[in-house]
């Protein structure tokens, strides 16, 4: 059997919005409303999005990333255009959807190699992945107008797309139950603390769906991520010159970070 031939689990989670999850790997959103839907982040494209999205609706569609690594993007060749916030459309990121990463990704994932899909899943496109930079992201799908908030941490770039009518909020990796703040690209565990709390707020009146294993975040979670970042904060009274990484706690769902970018540079 062929990737174009698996098909991933799709399932509702509000009305005219699902959950499109790719093999164990990622979570992706498919929101449709009277006149178009919005894809929101295309995986690593292990499977035909095109196909995914057409087997829920006939409507025109849109293609938006949370923010611009390999898990996220991956899928963008299969599109004519992604958007993806200015801050994370630089050519690290936009290498991001390269073959080689994604058959990176794949070989080093359990979770999709237990579905049995390998490294050689990860097709080359015929083109390269057209990444549209946006600094204000906002589209009327008909009933449901979806907008852009930025959330820099996990990358300068991250967003969180806003489904104001169903309350819902997509919020990428931006907390998450392993939050990663080490790679290149994440800002200081000071500069994501705004974003990480801004979530919090929201997450009193919108359910929060993220991009990795159990979709919904609680907002008990959202305060006990903040709390690890706070904790990091008070534990240290600068950066360091040698970029250590650690973890905090040191158990499996802590936050990843460089001991040098714990705060902001001044």
């Amino acid at each position: 059997m062929t990737v174009k031939e698996k098909t991933p689990e799709i399932r509702p989670i509000a009305g005219g919005v699902y959950l499109i999850n790719e093999f164990d790997g990622t979570n992706c959103y498919l929101l449709a409303g009277s006149s178009k839907a919005l894809l929101i982040d295309c995986g690593t494209g292990l499977c035909d999005y095109t196909a995914a999205v057409r087997s829920v609706t006939d409507l025109p569609f849109t293609v938006a990333a949370t923010h611009g690594h390999v898990d996220h993007i991956g899928g963008a060749g299969q599109f004519d255009e992604v958007f993806v916030h200015r801050l994370d459309c630089r050519l690290f990121n936009r290498a991001q959807a390269s073959v080689f990463l994604r058959r990176l990704f794949t070989l080093g994932n359990a979770a999709v190699k237990a579905h049995g899909i390998g490294p050689r899943d990860a097709k080359r496109y015929p083109r390269k992945a057209n990444l549209t930079p946006f600094d204000d992201f906002s589209v009327d799908l008909g009933g449901k107008t979806v907008t852009a908030h930025l959330t820099p941490g996990h990358t300068k770039g991250s967003v969180a797309f806003i489904d104001e009518e169903d309350k819902l909020i997509f919020s990428g990796d931006n907390v998450c139950d392993a939050l990663w703040l080490h790679l290149p690209g994440c800002t200081s565990v000071e500069e994501w603390l705004p974003s990480a709390r801004w979530l919090y707020e929201k997450s009193a009146d919108y359910r929060i769906f993220w991009g990795h294993r159990t979709p919904e975040l609680t907002r008990e979670y959202i305060g006990t991520v903040i709390g690890w970042g706070e904790e990091i904060l008070q534990s240290r009274s600068r950066n360091t010159i040698l970029p250590l990484i650690k973890q905090y706690p040191p158990q499996s769902d802590g936050i990843l970070y460089r001991t040098d970018r714990v705060f902001k540079k001044q």
